[in-house]
């Protein structure tokens, strides 16, 4: 008897185990590309930006050398690039961040210190500039969107 009930336990826990097994199947998607980082210095004479250039073909980020000739994956280059902007304010007075291109925006950032924020920012050519500072500066962003399908501890 002890047995039998075992063998039953054994082929209900078997089958219920099965039922949640689907055969259900759907396409890969790409993860989204990792948001580039932009970072910006608002100083009284200049604005320096770096980098220069974002998502742009070619300039891929460095993959070790075993990985070197293996293709990337693409994400949507259609989307809008994230792009997380980092900005330092080196000079005294209470004044904005003015971005100016294929979408614009105005970030205000303390005296003498730190601002960021994150963009939706489609492919162009962008300038910076700010009411404290007698300069302005350009990067822009391609259309390049690598999927973050192939980077280990992304989210």
């Amino acid at each position: 008897m002890r047995g039998t009930l075992l063998c039953t336990t054994a082929v209900l826990a078997a089958a219920i185990a099965l039922s949640a097994c689907g055969s259900e199947t759907r396409p890969n998607v790409p993860r989204p590309p990792v948001p580039p980082s932009l970072s910006v210095s608002v100083s009284n004479d200049t604005i320096e930006v770096s980098p220069r250039a974002l998502a742009v073909p070619g300039r891929r980020p460095v993959n070790i050398s075993q990985n070197d000739d293996s293709p990337q994956n693409q994400a949507n280059q259609k989307a809008p690039a994230v792009v997380s902007v980092t900005i330092s304010n080196l000079t005294s007075r209470k004044t904005k961040l003015i971005l100016e291109g294929p979408v614009d925006q105005a970030v205000p950032i303390t005296a003498s210190g730190p601002g960021s924020f994150q963009k939706a920012m489609p492919t162009g050519i962008y300038r910076l500039s700010s009411p404290a500072s007698s300069g302005t500066a350009r990067f822009v962003v391609g259309p390049s969107r690598v999927s973050a399908s192939s980077d280990l501890l992304t989210p």
